[in-house]
């Protein structure tokens, strides 16, 4: 990495010889020494995103477009109307490379890090989701390393802060063995009067940070996120922040009291980039100037200089910009709740960041130059080895149709996580409705309304390797299909992008195409992009080993009334069962391949979008009408796959007729284990079948009568070429003790 010089110090920076030409020449001088950290870390790709900001423009702005949206792109978090004076905030972050060196505090400052992005809109931090993707786990101790400190850091954190985990999604693959991908969401809720924007608008406001003491832990770490993990060693550790939730749930107490006052005009957290992001993005966005006294901020090192106090990234901080008239106001409840503060300065209208070290001048810009950092085009080009893995077929199956659900069922990607969400509060706040395992999303109450909300996170990465655009449409209706299985309506969506090297054209090209599938599939379903975040350079390069790509996909649901809730469990004896959506031959990606036959390729899902909106319509509609009893989207491993996730809850079995259920062209494991992306298997009332058949008709929907639920412990498929039964018990028992084996050290 190129040295910089000023004054006789020195320091490496992440900058390329350009960019190092184009900053002098903007600054119309070379920058003095914490100049230089500070562009270093703001052009970082963490920061900046100057490589795919010209794709994300693809998402149109949210909020010239949907009225319900208060907060969009660019904000720390989106933020959405949903009526009578309630608003939600929600927003998704990954800290993949902290995670993968350190995964205890990676994670857990990565929930810290999205809980205070929530505050910093002035909402309450309600929930949180964790979509994560690891290695495989069977016989590989570093995966299970992985695996059990990720998920101990963020139940520590969430459990400590008091904020349940609702839901999310782990993949495992050997893509991501030395880069494991861990992204966080969170869900906030607050008045609509209670907004602050992520900026400082107002000369005269007071600027104070609030929170815990700067020290050096966390320098770098935005750049250290910005290469390669193989260009890192154990000197990159101190790069990871160290977590605090004790401090965090005063810190949340203490934000949301403040907010409540009326004098909070702006609210930024210390997060990557520490107080040179927070500085630089509030003045910026702003429009106006601050000049503050490094010496003011309160560290817990002696000598630390203004480049680290700058830099550091040290957690549980916030900058808070204060109406003069309440400033006393405010700051006797942090006092209060005994957190520190420092009243840094005033906001001006000088359109300067001046920072200085008591007498002499340490920063002295226009912060845009810090917070609109020039974007880089890059090339893109589809990888050749695309079109061998696509034309893979599929080998001639040696197995019983029982063998294979027995061997899915229990495989990594398809059993029960509970192993994962048991760590997890899931149920602290009484707001959890829908609790993890009882439905394909999370559903939260709004305390005092009869609003509900759910969230839901993930997406099929195998799919998105075959074919990123419309892998990444699939990842929109997946989740989609999510929130509508428990009768709720999508309105709005953020995502995680998670990839290779920009750098590389095939890694960029990747990027790009699932962000036109996201922005393709979200525009034809009218809902609003609000928010989202890219992590890049999730690759090992000595292994030649890239991520596959990942594009997380998180929607909000909404709906009025309990009684419109659906859950997943087959709930009554004698009501039938409905196919929804139509199978094609789409074993691409699909965990029968990757089980059965350790095979990657095959022909893909495509997404007929179309098909999905009346689909989706058209549940919502039956299920006000009190027509349907249970829904489950189908996922990996097949509709049987759901069937049976469906019966384990209440111990029902299914009697299944297959025959005249699917084009004769497919062969019966292409019906039974495709991954075709927007079915749905439904338990409908018996009273109601009739009337649910002629409103199926009527939306000219692809739908199959499959069978009926009984009493028996059993699972009977009928008329196939090899007919055969599925004990749930063995089934179930698979199902449960999978992880917790694995993880115990038993297989």
């Amino acid at each position: 990495m190129p040295i910089v010089e000023n004054e006789g110090e020195t320091v490496e920076v992440d900058l390329t010889e350009e960019e190092i030409k184009k900053i002098k020449s903007l600054l119309g001088r070379d920058p003095y020494i914490t100049e230089w950290g500070m562009f270093d870390v703001m052009g970082s790709e963490h920061c900046s995103y100057k490589s795919s900001r010209p794709k994300l423009k693809l998402f149109e702005p949210a909020e010239e477009n949907y009225d319900y949206v208060l907060a969009g792109p660019g904000q720390d978090a989106g933020v959405v109307d949903i009526g009578d004076d309630y608003c939600i905030a929600f927003r998704i972050e990954s800290h993949n490379h902290p995670s993968a060196i350190e995964p205890y505090h990676g994670a857990a400052t990565g929930i810290g890090g999205i809980i205070r992005d929530i505050l910093c809109m002035g909402m309450r931090p309600i929930a949180l989701l964790d979509p994560l993707r690891f290695g495989r786990l069977k016989n590989n101790s570093h995966s299970q390393w992985l695996l059990k400190y990720v998920v101990k850091g963020i139940a520590d954190y969430g459990n400590c802060t008091g904020i349940p985990t609702i839901g999310g999604e782990v993949e495992f693959d050997h893509s991501f063995e030395n880069n494991c991908l861990v992204n966080v969401a969170c869900i906030g809720v607050g008045k609509v009067e209670d907004l602050a924007p992520s900026r400082a608008s107002k000369p005269g406001d007071y600027a104070v940070l609030m929170g815990n003491s700067t020290g050096r832990d966390g320098i770098h770490g935005v750049t250290f996120a910005s290469r390669t993990l193989t260009e890192q060693s154990e000197s990159d550790r101190p790069a990871v922040q160290i977590a605090d939730p004790f401090s965090k749930k005063l810190i949340i107490e203490a934000t949301v009291e403040a907010v409540k006052t009326g004098y909070i005009r702006g609210l930024k957290d210390l997060g990557g980039g520490g107080l040179s992001c927070a500085s630089s993005e509030l003045t910026g966005d702003g429009g106006t100037g601050i000049e503050f006294d490094v010496n003011k901020v309160f560290t817990r090192e002696p000598n630390m200089t203004p480049f680290e106090i700058m830099l550091s990234e040290s957690q549980e901080r916030m900058m808070f910009i204060v109406k003069a008239e309440g400033l006393e106001t405010i700051l006797e409840i942090f006092k209060k709740y005994e957190t520190p503060y420092a009243v840094l300065g005033k906001i001006n209208n000088s359109k300067l960041l001046r920072v200085k070290n008591a007498d002499k001048i340490v920063v002295e810009l226009d912060p845009t130059l810090l917070s609109d950092f020039p974007v880089i085009i890059r090339e893109e080009k589809r990888p050749e080895f695309l079109n061998d893995l696509i034309n893979q077929k599929t080998p001639e199956r040696t197995l019983k149709f029982d063998g294979i659900i027995y061997r899915l069922i229990a495989s990594e990607n398809i059993c029960s996580k509970e192993w994962i969400y048991r760590q997890y509060d899931h149920e602290v706040g009484v707001r959890s409705v829908v609790k993890c395992g009882d439905g394909d999303s999370g559903v939260l109450r709004i305390i005092g309304t009869n609003k509900f909300i759910s969230g839901s996170a993930g997406c099929n990465s195998k799919h998105c390797f075959l074919d990123p655009y419309e892998g990444a449409k699939g990842a929109v209706v997946e989740i989609g299909c999510n929130i509508v299985s428990n009768g709720l309506k999508p309105i709005a969506m953020v995502n995680c992008c998670n990839f290779g090297n920009p750098e590389k054209p095939t890694s960029f090209w990747y990027f790009s195409e699932c962000v036109k599938g996201m922005a393709d599939s979200i525009k034809f379903f009218n809902i609003p992009c609000v928010g989202g975040n890219v992590s890049f350079y999730n690759e090992d390069e000595v292994l030649q080993k890239v991520i596959k790509p990942t594009p997380i996909i998180m929607l909000l649901g909404y709906i009025e009334g309990q009684e419109n809730i659906i859950t997943l469990p087959f709930k009554k004896a004698g009501n039938p069962i409905f196919l929804i959506g139509e199978t094609k031959n789409e074993l691409g990606g699909s965990e029968y391949h990757s089980v059965i036959y350790n095979i990657e390729g095959g022909t893909p899902p495509k997404v007929n979008l179309d098909s999905t909106k009346r689909t989706w319509d058209f549940l919502l509609e039956v299920n006000k009408k009190g027509y349907i009893r249970s829904v489950h989207d189908v996922n990996k491993g097949g509709f049987l796959i759901t069937i049976l996730e469906m019966s384990f809850p209440n111990e029902l079995g299914a009697d299944l007729n297959l025959y005249d259920c699917f084009d004769k062209d497919l062969t019966s494991e292409q019906f039974l284990f495709s991954e075709s992306v927007g079915r749905f298997i439904i338990e409908v009332d018996a009273d109601k079948i009739k009337e649910f058949i002629a409103l199926i008709e009527k939306n000219k929907l692809y739908f199959k009568e499959i069978g009926v639920i009984i009493e028996e412990m059993q699972i009977k498929i009928k008329r196939l070429e090899e007919n055969f039964n599925l004990d749930i018990m063995i089934a179930k028992n698979l199902f449960n003790s999978t992880l917790p084996r694995i993880m115990e050290g038993d297989m």
